[in-house]
C-alpha cells in the first residue's frame, strides 16, 4: 500500500488492491483501521502465510495472513452494511450495528495476529502454543500491545474486541459475523485459498450469501426475544442452496487442500524437526548461529515475551533453517538437525508415509507405532503420528453447549447455519432441519472423519523392512 499524507486520507480515505476482492477500500472516517494494519503486530502478518507449507504442494500458496485479514474485514464490512440496509427500520438492531460496527471490522482485521510461523501447523509444536486465539487476545488486551493502545485511542473497547473472537460477545448477531460457521473468515479463507492454490474446490456464491443475510430468534429462545439473541441466518426463499454450497466447499478444501498428504507429510518434518531441535536446545547443543529468538522460543517450550513474538515469523525461522544446515555436527542428533533442516530447504523428502489398514486406520496407526517404537524409534524424532478430526458440518443438534449441574442442566450457545423469513421476531431454523435441504441432514447424521497416518523418516536403516509409501 502507497503512503499516502493524513490530509489525503481524510479526505479520500484508502483503497487497497486485493486479488479476492478487487477494491477494499478503508473511508476517511475509519482512521483507525489504516492505524491498526500499520501496527506492528498486523505488520508481522505479511511475514506468516496463510497455509503454512502448503506451498510445498501448491507452489502458488504463497499468500499470507496479511491479505486474507483484510478479505475479512472487508467481507464484514459488507455485511454489516447489508444489515444496516434491510434493518433500517428495526431502531433497536440499527442501534446495536451502528453502535459496534467499529469493533467487530476491528475483530475481523486482527482475528489472526496471533498465528505463529506456518500457521496451524505451529499449533502442534508445544502445548503452550495450541491456540493463536489465546495469543491474539494477549496482543488485543495487553498493555505491552500497540494494537491495545490504538484501540483505548480512538475509544474502542480491547476487552470487546476480544469477545467478538473468542465467542463471549454479548450481541450473537454480530459475533457471528466474525466467528460462527457463516463468518466472513470462512468465506474469504476458502476463496483466497482456492485462488492461491490453482484448485476450484473452494468456490462458492459468496454475493449471493451476502444478499440473502438476515435475522432471526435463536432456535434457543423464545420469540420473539431481544436483540441480543438474534442470529445471523440466511433468507430460506434465497440462501439455502448458497449455504450448502458453501459447507461442501470446505469440506472439499479441506480434503484435498488442508489436510492434504503430502502437505501434512511436510507438517510432520518440521514437527520432528522442531521437537529435536528443542532437545538439543535443552542440552545446549544448537549452534551459536541460531537467532536468538529462535533459541527462546524452544528453551521456553514455545512460551515467548510480546517483544519476541513480533520478531518471531517465518523469515526468522527459514535463518534458523539454514543456520542449522550449514553446521558440523558433532553427534547423531546434531546430524539429524542438519539433514532436516538441509532436506526442506531443498525440498527433499525425508519423509514417508506408511501404509495402515483400510478397514481401520485409527487402530493400525496405533499399532504401528508401537512397531515402530520396539524398532528403538523416538516418536516426533524418527516418525510422525498425524492425527486430527475433521467434520464437513457442524449441526446444531450436536453442537449445543450445556452448562451447570446435571440436574439443572442450563442450554448456553449453539452452532450451526441457520435459515429465517427476514423477520427478526421469528425464531431461527438450522439448515439441516428444512425440507429442500439436501447435503446437510446427511452430513449431520456423520462422525467426524478421523485423520491417522504415520510418517517415518527414510534415513534410519532399523525401518528398511516397512512398507513404505513415498509422500507425493
Amino acid at each position: 500500500m502507497a503512503d499516502d499524507s493524513q490530509d489525503r486520507f481524510q479526505e479520500r480515505g484508502k483503497v487497497v488492491r486485493d486479488s479476492v476482492h478487487g477494491l477494499i477500500a478503508i473511508r476517511p472516517d475509519e482512521r483507525y483501521l489504516l492505524d491498526l494494519i500499520n501496527a506492528p503486530e498486523f505488520q508481522r502478518l505479511r511475514r506468516i502465510r496463510q497455509l503454512g507449507v502448503s506451498n510445498m504442494t501448491y507452489p502458488g500458496a504463497e499468500h499470507t495472513r496479511f491479505s486474507h485479514s483484510l478479505g475479512v474485514l472487508n467481507f464484514s464490512g459488507r455485511m454489516l452494511d447489508h444489515l444496516k440496509r434491510r434493518y433500517a427500520d428495526h431502531s433497536e438492531i440499527a442501534g446495536l450495528v451502528s453502535k459496534y460496527e467499529r469493533t467487530i471490522k476491528a475483530a475481523a482485521l486482527l482475528h489472526d495476529t496471533g498465528h505463529g510461523p506456518f500457521s496451524h501447523m505451529l499449533e502442534r509444536a508445544f502445548p503452550s502454543t495450541a491456540s493463536h486465539e489465546a495469543r491474539t487476545a494477549q496482543i488485543i488486551t495487553g498493555k505491552e500491545s500497540e494494537v491495545r493502545a490504538i484501540l483505548q485511542h480512538h475509544k474502542i473497547e480491547p476487552d470487546e474486541v476480544r469477545a467478538v473472537i473468542d465467542g463471549t460477545f454479548s450481541v450473537r448477531f454480530l459475533r457471528d459475523i466474525v466467528s460462527s460457521q457463516l463468518d466472513a473468515d470462512r468465506m474469504d479463507y476458502l476463496l483466497r485459498d482456492s485462488l492461491m492454490t490453482g484448485v476450484e474446490y473452494g468456490s462458492f456464491d459468496a454475493e449471493w450469501i451476502i444478499h440473502a443475510l438476515c435475522l432471526g430468534t435463536d432456535p434457543l429462545q423464545q420469540a420473539p426475544a431481544g436483540a441480543n439473541h438474534l442470529r445471523l441466518c440466511l433468507d430460506r426463499a434465497r440462501g439455502l442452496q448458497a449455504a450448502e454450497q458453501l459447507i461442501v466447499a470446505r469440506m472439499h478444501m479441506s480434503y484435498q487442500v488442508y489436510y492434504h498428504r503430502a502437505t501434512r507429510g511436510w507438517e510432520a518434518h518440521l514437527l520432528c524437526l522442531f521437537h529435536l531441535a528443542g532437545i538439543l536446545a535443552e542440552a545446549g547443543q544448537l549452534p551459536v548461529t541460531t537467532p536468538e529468538v529462535v533459541h527462546r522460543f524452544l528453551t521456553s517450550k514455545g512460551e515467548l515475551t510480546h517483544a519476541d513474538f513480533l520478531e518471531f515469523d517465518e523469515t526468522v525461522m527459514m535463518a534458523a533453517f539454514r543456520s542449522w544446515s550449514k553446521w558440523t555436527p558433532g553427534s547423531e542428533d546434531q546430524a539429524a538437525l542438519v539433514n532436516l533442516s538441509t532436506c526442506f530447504l531443498g525440498r527433499r523428502k525425508a519423509f514417508s508415509s506408511v501404509p495402515l489398514p483400510a478397514a481401520d486406520p485409527v487402530e493400525g496407526s496405533f499399532r504401528k507405532q508401537l512397531e515402530l517404537e520396539k524398532k528403538g524409534l523416538r516418536e516426533r524424532v524418527d516418525f510422525y503420528h498425524d492425527e486430527a478430526k475433521f467434520r464437513g458440518y457442524k449441526d446444531f443438534g450436536s453442537s449445543v453447549v450445556h452448562e451447570g449441574s446435571d440436574d439443572d442442566p442450563q442450554v448456553t450457545g449453539s452452532d450451526g447455519i441457520f435459515l429465517g423469513d427476514g423477520d427478526p421476531a421469528h425464531r431461527a431454523v438450522p439448515l439441516e432441519t428444512d425440507p429442500q435441504a439436501v447435503i446437510t441432514p446427511a452430513l449431520a447424521q456423520r462422525k467426524a472423519f478421523p485423520l491417522n497416518r504415520i510418517y517415518v523418516r527414510d534415513s534410519p536403516s532399523s525401518i528398511s523392512t516397512l512398507p513404505i509409501t513415498p509422500v507425493i
